[in-house]
């Protein structure tokens, strides 16, 4: 909420130095960010603890060499549809 009021301060006052449109855009996009991270906190914490691990090593990976997405993402798509199904418990 801090982010939110912050962005809407510089809306409302913007400071008379240049620059300041960046911090503001900061301020909404991270507020955004926190707030979705917010709502989604007790599904996020069911994750195994590997999965919270690899995501921002993936991440990473991915900024440094973005030509890894088109062998990263079929790969995925792959284990996601072929993983093997749990049966059903009556």
């Amino acid at each position: 909420m801090a982010l939110f009021l912050g962005a809407a301060a510089f809306v409302v006052w913007p400071p008379e130095e240049s620059g300041y449109q960046q911090l503001q855009s900061a301020c909404w996009r991270v507020g955004a960010l926190l707030a979705v991270w917010w709502l989604a906190y007790d599904e996020v914490m069911r994750l195994p603890a590997w999965i919270l691990a690899a995501i921002p090593a993936l991440a990473l990976v991915l900024a440094i060499r973005p030509r890894w997405f088109l062998i990263a993402l079929p790969i995925v798509i792959l284990l996601l549809v072929l993983r093997p199904r749990t049966p059903r418990r009556r």
